[in-house]
C-alpha cells in the first residue's frame, strides 16, 4: 500500500507541474489568449483478453463495458513546443468498468492522467491521434482463499491503471467532436500482492467532446512558430531501480498450503540508455539491464522447531550469483518537454531468476525533476501480460554531441 500511495503522488504532483506550466504566463498576448479546455465522454464495450486461465475459462468475464469522463487542456498553438510536439493535449479522466460477472471482480473505478498528441492529418476534417493513460484504480474485488479463491487475476482491491489509445477524430462543428478508435487498458498492482495475472482489456469506444473555448487544432494556423533545428545525436541514460516482488512457490513435499509466500523480496537495478534523437516526438535506441532480484532461486517450507515443537515457515534465500541477470532491450520514448512515455522489449543474456522468463518488457513515466535529473515510474512484465514487479528509479541524462555527417564529394 506504501508504494501505490508513493505512485499516487507521483501522479497528483506530475498533474500539478503540468497544469501549472500551461497556465504559466509567457507574455501580454499569450495573457489575452483562453486556455482551450475540453469535456468529454467516452463509452465503450469491449473485449476482456484472455491472458490468463481465470480469463480463459470463458465464464468469467469475457466482455466488459465501460464508461468514462475526462476533461483537459489542448496546446494553444502559440510556441514552437506545441507545434514540435504535435499539439499535446492532457489532462485528467474518471473510467468505470462493468464485467460480464460481477461478483468475480466487482464495480472497479479509476482515476487517471491522460495526455495525446496528434499522430498525422488524414485528411481536412480528419485526424489521427494517440493518447496514454495512467493512474489508479480501487473498488476491485480481488482474490481471497475462502470468497473468491478462482481470481487469480488480481490479488489487491487498488491496481495501477495503464492504457493506450489510438483514434480517429473528426470535428462536428466549433465546439463539439466525436472521436472514434481502439483502446488497450492493462490493470495490475504489480506482483506486489500475489495473485496477480493482471486484467487486459481491448475496447473499441466512442467518444464525444465538446470545447469550451474553441479548440486550436482545427484553427488554420497561417503564422505557426518555428521549432529551432534539432540536430541528430545520441543521449545517455544512466538509471539506479530500487523495488521489492512476491513470487510463487514450489509446494511439492515442503508442507506449505499454498503457493502464495507472502514475503517480498528486494530487486535492485542499473540500466545504460543510448537514445538517439532525430525529432523532438520520439527517442529510440539499446539498453542494457542489470537486475539484481532477491528471489531468485528462493526455497521454502514448513517446519517444526525442535524446542516449541510449533511449526513455522522458513525461506532460503538463493546463492548469490543467482540473483543476477543481465539483459539487452531496445528501448523508445514518446517524449513531452517535461515528461516522456517510455517501453522496453528485452531479452535475458545471463538468467539468474527461473521463475521469470527470458523476454521482457517495461513500460512507465519519466518525469525530468532538474535539467538532466529525472525520476521514473515503471512495471516490469514478461509475455506482454504478467507483472514481475514495479519499481521507482532515479536517473541522468547526458547529452550527447550532434553526429557529423559526412562531407559530400
Amino acid at each position: 500500500m506504501r508504494r501505490f500511495l508513493l505512485f499516487f503522488f507521483f501522479i497528483f504532483f506530475l498533474s500539478v507541474s503540468l497544469f501549472a506550466r500551461e497556465e504559466e504566463p509567457k507574455d501580454t498576448v499569450t495573457l489575452k489568449k483562453k486556455s482551450p479546455t475540453f469535456l468529454a465522454i467516452n463509452t465503450a464495450a469491449g473485449l476482456v483478453l484472455p491472458t490468463n486461465d481465470y480469463i480463459r475459462e470463458g465464464k468469467n468475464m469475457p466482455f466488459s463495458s465501460s464508461l468514462t469522463l475526462k476533461y483537459g487542456i489542448y496546446s494553444r498553438g502559440d510556441t514552437w513546443q506545441d507545434v514540435a510536439y504535435g499539439m499535446p493535449y492532457f489532462g485528467v479522466g474518471l473510467y468505470s468498468a462493468r464485467f460480464f460477472n460481477k461478483k468475480a471482480l466487482g464495480y472497479p473505478f479509476s482515476l487517471f492522467l491522460f495526455q495525446g498528441a496528434e499522430i498525422k492529418r488524414i485528411s481536412h476534417r480528419t485526424s489521427l491521434y494517440y493518447e496514454l493513460d495512467l493512474g489508479m484504480s480501487f473498488n476491485w474485488k480481488p482474490y481471497d482463499v475462502f470468497d473468491n479463491p478462482d481470481n487469480i487475476a488480481l490479488g489487491s482491491s487498488a491496481n495501477v491503471h495503464v492504457g493506450a489509445v489510438i483514434y480517429f477524430r473528426t470535428p462536428l462543428s466549433d465546439r463539439w467532436d466525436i472521436h472514434y478508435g481502439l483502446n488497450l487498458s492493462h490493470f495490475s498492482n504489480g506482483a506486489q500482492q500475489l495473485p496477480n495475472k493482471g486484467i487486459n482489456i481491448a475496447s473499441p469506444f466512442i467518444e464525444l467532446v465538446y470545447n469550451f473555448n474553441g479548440n486550436p487544432t482545427t484553427a488554420a494556423h497561417t503564422d505557426l512558430p518555428v521549432a529551432p533545428l534539432l540536430e541528430e545525436r545520441f543521449d545517455y541514460d544512466l538509471t539506479f531501480t530500487s523495488s521489492t516482488r512476491q513470487i510463487r512457490v514450489d509446494t511439492v513435499g515442503t508442507g506449505l498450503p499454498s503457493r502464495l509466500l507472502d514475503k517480498n523480496f528486494r530487486v535492485l537495478g542499473l540500466s545504460a540508455s543510448a537514445m538517439r534523437t532525430k525529432g523532438y516526438k520520439y527517442r529510440w535506441g539499446p539498453s542494457l539491464e542489470l537486475v539484481y532480484d532477491e528471489s531468485s532461486g528462493v526455497k521454502a517450507w514448513r517446519e517444526r522447531h525442535p524446542e516449541d515443537g510449533e511449526f513455522y515457515d522458513r525461506v532460503k534465500l538463493g546463492d548469490f550469483h543467482q540473483r543476477f541477470s543481465l539483459g539487452l532491450s531496445v528501448k523508445g520514448e514518446i517524449t513531452y518537454p517535461h515528461h516522456t512515455f517510455f517501453a522496453h522489449i528485452g531479452y535475458n543474456l545471463i538468467h539468474g531468476n527461473d521463475y521469470d522468463y527470458r523476454l521482457y518488457q517495461i513500460i512507465g513515466l519519466k518525469a525530468y525533476l532538474k535539467d538532466n535529473l529525472f525520476g521514473t515510474f515503471g512495471i516490469r512484465a514478461a509475455r506482454f501480460s504478467k507483472a514481475q514487479y514495479l519499481y521507482w528509479s532515479i536517473g541522468y541524462t547526458i547529452p550527447g554531441r550532434p553526429l557529423k555527417k559526412k562531407a559530400k564529394n
